[in-house]
């Protein structure tokens, strides 16, 4: 998905400069040697920045099945 139409960018590429160590949205920018035109992308870099960190955290945690409640129906 197109994240960025002024500069032509998708979620793939934010992923791919997300990996490389970009942590902040103007940071995506100057990794794929663009600029900030509209600013109307900010918010989505952002979320998709979250969004991968929220899946490395919780790939990293280890659940202990033992330890489990039951649940009452």
């Amino acid at each position: 998905m197109y994240v960025c139409i002024c500069n032509a960018f998708t979620c793939r590429d934010v992923r791919r400069v997300k990996s490389q160590g970009v942590s902040k949205s103007r940071q995506v920018y100057k990794k794929l040697g663009c600029r900030m035109q509209c600013g109307k992308c900010l918010e989505t870099i952002d979320n998709v920045l979250k969004e991968e960190q929220s899946k490395e955290s919780f790939a990293n945690k280890s659940v202990d099945f033992n330890n489990l409640s039951p649940i009452n129906i």
